[in-house]
């Protein structure tokens, strides 16, 4: 859009949705972008569902579980948080009073920062705003769970997501992942917890998976930008 394009669409009352990712490992089989390619693709069919707007993504996040693994690129929560205020508040003196935060990275550290860049932005300007990971709502679709190989980081529901919005950087070759649990929370060396980079069974992920649980996932998400922004 040029800054007259713009200018016009603000008037309309547009919501801005904001995709954040992350790039770590995920695996042998996911690429580094698997965080910011699947809020990427949610984030455009819901723009165009409420005729909004698709703000530039942010490819960083922050890490802990997976800080170790070749490839993990991380920031630290104080400089992802004080970059999420800074865009927000980049669009609210724009004139955006709605906007829709949906990361693809669902680390507690992580998710922490945004939400509480969202809160100040809120208590400052009075934006209306949503902040959630569609893993939250990802990882309630019904599939019958895997005792031996929980779903997660890298698995079954993520393989089969990256297989509908980019199959072409999804590798063949898929192995099983455990998380390993000491019991109680260890900080240093995750790796220990992930030693295949990943959790779950993506051995058994299809396009056809990835597209349902999407549908699933946009429907829900449908039904919540409408009851929070009253559409």
């Amino acid at each position: 859009m040029t800054t007259s394009e713009f200018a016009t669409a603000v008037k309309k009352g547009p919501i801005v949705f904001l995709p954040i990712g992350a790039t770590e490992g995920h695996g042998v089989h996911l690429p580094l972008g698997t965080d910011l390619y699947q809020p990427e693709a949610l984030c455009t069919r819901l723009a165009d569902e409420f005729d909004g707007l698709l703000a530039p993504s942010i490819p960083y996040g922050q890490h802990s579980s997976t800080r170790n693994f070749p490839g993990t690129i991380g920031i630290e929560s104080e400089t992802l948080k004080a970059l999420v205020m800074d865009v927000l508040f980049s669009l609210h003196r724009n004139g955006i009073t709605k906007a829709v935060v949906i990361s693809g990275h669902a680390g507690t550290i992580h998710m922490g920062a945004l939400k509480d860049a969202a809160e100040e932005v809120v208590r400052t300007t009075g934006m209306n705003l949503m902040v959630l990971t569609d893993y939250d709502i990802a990882y309630k679709f019904p599939i019958k769970p895997d005792l031996e190989y929980p779903d997660g980081h890298g698995g079954l529901i993520e393989t089969a997501r990256v297989l509908a919005v980019r199959p072409d950087l999804v590798k063949a070759k898929r192995r099983q992942g455990k998380f390993k649990d000491s019991g109680f929370k260890i900080v240093a060396d995750p790796e220990r917890f992930y030693p295949e980079g990943m959790v779950g069974d993506p051995t058994k992920a299809t396009t056809k998976l990835g597209k349902e649980i999407d549908q699933f996932i946009f429907d829900r998400l449908c039904e919540l930008i409408r009851k929070n922004f009253k559409e």
